[in-house]
């Protein structure tokens, strides 16, 4: 995994260059345009992402553990067995994203002032053991065959969510809208 510093991704962006395997690691990518990139396996571990655009971008088998992803667009991003434990996801934009297979064990989507925007998201076997979802919006997501035990689902929108298959606790959507 090659390291790279700020100026060196930014020509990989400027020039659409394949980011796959860089090692980004802790560093500061808040506010950038980051549509559409091929980043799979990239290590962003602990890297500030707020307010940034990756929507269509496909961060497959990513390590996003710890990031920052506040208000970040996420729109169509590809996450299919990335890590994303313990990253912050407040405000995100995670339309049509897919997770399928991700890790998103301690993730926050919200913060109390700003929810997380999940609509049609394929969710289909996450690992989402403790994740506060409290008062997101996860309309017409699937969560099939999805790990959900002790995750926070009080005040979210689950209108039309799919859970085939997913383990939850008893009593883990009695405070949820939409059930």
């Amino acid at each position: 995994m090659a390291d790279v510093t700020i100026d060196e991704f930014t020509s990989y962006i400027e020039n659409r260059k394949d980011a796959s395997g860089l090692n980004l690691s802790g560093l500061n990518l808040s506010n950038m345009q980051m549509q559409n990139l091929k980043l799979r396996g990239a290590n962003f571990t602990g890297c500030d992402l707020s307010k940034s655009d990756l929507s269509g971008s496909d961060l497959t088998r990513a390590n996003l553990r710890g990031a920052n992803l506040d208000q970040a667009i996420l729109r169509n991003a590809i996450f299919i067995r990335a890590n994303l434990t313990i990253t912050d996801m407040r405000g995100a934009d995670l339309r049509c994203a897919n997770f399928e297979g991700a890790n998103l064990s301690g993730a926050a989507s919200n913060s109390g002032q700003s929810t997380a925007r999940v609509i049609g998201a394929n969710m289909h076997k996450v690992n989402a053991q403790n994740a506060n979802f409290l008062n997101s919006i996860l309309v017409r997501v699937n969560f099939n065959s999805s790990n959900l035990y002790g995750a926070n689902f009080e005040g979210a929108n689950i209108t039309r969510v799919s859970l085939q298959g997913a383990k939850y606790d008893i009593d883990a959507f009695d405070r949820a809208i939409g059930v």
